[in-house]
């Protein structure tokens, strides 16, 4: 073979060879997926305060992480309490209907394929003042996947979405909300307490913004409950402290920072209050924990009686409050940013109104995974009216 021929094959070597490593990068670019994980942020009561996962933008990852526990869905939940259910007296229930849109845009030039979205839902929730009675999706999820903090996500596939289209996820949820007084006046709280035969380990551990084992927490929780030795007292003298220690100031630097910088800031939201709350409990060994949902700032429940056929949008309502958890009786609501202005403590163990509408424990991410195309993703919650009065009513 002479030179010339040795320099040719070189050549067909050389270019053959970035030939397989162009082919191998675009498969490589091919197979890769973007990510979108948008989550909530609680601002509290005022109408300034919307949910922020609403048009938030794309951004890329190289892993999704899939869920493979498939749960079934629940519809007519039964609700249970524990067996001093009679101190737990409950006024007349409203029935709601929750509807969530979630809509998948494409805001390209080019088609987005292969979408699928892992979508929060409404929590497997144990709450005494709300049941979940049936619930809808639109389409239907593939498959709904438990988590952590009784929270679940139900994962949808989209298929593919034409450049400028777009498709909406659908979620309807059925409600019964009740009033909730505790009548303590036959309550025992003598017994050693053993909650923690009931309840998950998460409600008595430190968490994100609830800084419980802190030493300034321990400490303040101590000085709030000296002298007290029962639990519900000293769930008490917690509230009555978070109460007096904060100041509702929906433009603090510090709003949404957790148990310590409450504690440290005294000024904040909704999320502050019910977070200093539930550390406090939690460093005094209370099992507690926060929820989120929407409320009613008047604390009626009037402004979720929406007429047949009309919708009545969540924006601005969004709100967290806490629960607190006592030996035969369960899981007790505790709202301190409702009480901040009076001292009859109308929301500790109580919700007088139908006025809380309860969505999980831990706020979670919606996740988007998909090929091609820059997808948008917005999020709208609102009460649909869909039960029609009888004529004369």
């Amino acid at each position: 073979m002479n030179d010339k021929s040795e320099r040719q094959i070189e050549k067909i070597i050389v270019i053959a060879t970035i030939i397989i490593f162009i082919l191998l990068l675009f498969l490589k670019t091919a197979d890769s997926r973007i990510l979108q994980e948008i989550k909530p942020s609680l601002a509290g009561l005022s109408a300034g305060c919307a949910d922020e996962r609403a048009g938030q933008a794309v951004s890329q990852e190289s892993i999704f992480q899939e869920e493979t526990n498939l749960a079934i869905a629940k519809t007519d939940k039964d609700f249970k309490l524990d067996t001093k259910a009679e101190l737990l007296p409950r006024g007349q229930a409203s029935k709601r209907n929750l509807r969530v849109d979630v809509q998948i845009s494409n805001e390209s030039g080019t088609t987005a394929s292969d979408i699928l979205l892992e979508i929060p839902l409404l929590g497997d929730l144990d709450s005494p003042y709300q049941i979940l009675l049936q619930e809808s999706f639109t389409p239907e999820p593939l498959e709904i996947n438990m988590h952590d903090y009784d929270n679940r996500t139900g994962t949808f596939k989209i298929g593919s979405l034409a450049a400028g289209t777009t498709k909406t996820v659908t979620f309807n949820y059925l409600l019964n909300v009740i009033p909730l007084t505790v009548d303590f006046s036959h309550y025992d709280s003598t017994p050693a307490f053993s909650a923690k035969q009931y309840v998950e380990p998460a409600y008595l551990n430190p968490a994100l913004k609830i800084e419980s084992d802190h030493p300034e927490i321990k400490a303040k929780a101590r000085e709030a409950t000296d002298g007290l030795t029962n639990v519900l007292d000293k769930a008490r003298a917690l509230f009555e402290f978070t109460i007096r220690h904060m100041s509702y100031d929906l433009d603090s630097a510090s709003r949404n920072s957790g148990a310590l910088s409450a504690l440290h800031n005294g000024s904040g939201v909704c999320e502050d209050y019910a977070a200093l709350f539930v550390a406090l409990c939690r460093a005094e060994g209370i099992p507690a924990r926060l929820v989120n949902g929407y409320t009613d700032p008047r604390g009626r429940g009037d402004v979720w009686n929406v007429a047949y056929g009309e919708t009545f949008p969540l924006t601005g309502f969004r709100h967290s409050w806490a629960e607190f958890y006592l030996e035969g009786l369960g899981w007790l609501p505790a709202d301190p940013t409702l009480d901040k202005r009076n001292r009859e403590f109308m929301y500790f163990a109580a919700l007088p109104q139908t006025s809380h509408l309860a969505q999980n424990y831990f706020d979670q991410p919606l996740r988007v995974r998909y090929r091609g195309g820059q997808l948008n993703v917005t999020w709208e919650e609102g009460l649909v009216g869909n039960i029609k009065k009888a004529k004369g009513s």
